[in-house]
């Protein structure tokens, strides 16, 4: 047996040791590749950068004559109208479709710059998307805000979050806002 073990053996080939031959220059073409698509990525960022960087330079710098951003109090949601700091003001709800809204705006920039102690005043614009849900066909002015409605222009004047005197219409309106500014 142990003849043909032996036998067994010799039949056995031992794994020639080939030489593998690098392609140096296969390999040195792709790192190039590589480095040059490296190299052109970094240089479109480069220009966009300069081209981004350029245009805020273009814009015109501020001078000391630019007035400063106002933040507008005056204008409130129709859900605020019982939320406001003070304890007595006015509000005026206007509708877009009014023709006298610029009349009743010059009315109360008078009053407030004419009156010595004028109570403060705010502006409900009903064509807000936010305001939607107080639009009826008939109006309900009363202190629940749940149940106040507009169907047309108002000027209320508020106490201690209650209603005190409503007024709706033109002559209304401008008559109560002409008394104010004598």
């Amino acid at each position: 047996m142990s003849l043909v073990i032996k036998m067994k053996k010799a039949k056995k080939v031992s794994p020639k040791k080939t030489n593998s031959i690098i392609s140096t220059d296969n390999e040195m073409s792709k790192l190039i590749i590589l480095i040059l698509v490296v190299a052109l990525v970094f240089a479109l960022f480069y220009v966009i950068t300069l081209f981004v960087t350029k245009k805020d330079t273009d814009l015109p710098k501020k001078t000391d004559d630019d007035e400063e951003v106002v933040i507008q109090y005056q204008n409130i949601l129709a859900g605020n109208i019982f939320s406001q700091k003070d304890d007595e003001y006015y509000v005026l709800v206007y509708f877009k479709n009014d023709n006298n809204v610029d009349l009743y705006k010059s009315y109360l920039s008078y009053y407030k710059s004419s009156v010595e102690d004028a109570i403060p005043y705010y502006y409900v614009d009903m064509a807000d998307a936010f305001n939607s849900s107080f639009i009826a066909d008939k109006s309900n002015l009363v202190s629940d805000i749940n149940d106040l409605k507009f169907s047309q222009t108002a000027f209320l004047r508020i106490r201690d979050n209650n209603i005190i005197s409503t007024y709706e219409g033109n002559e209304q309106i401008t008559g109560k806002l002409g008394r104010m500014t004598k």
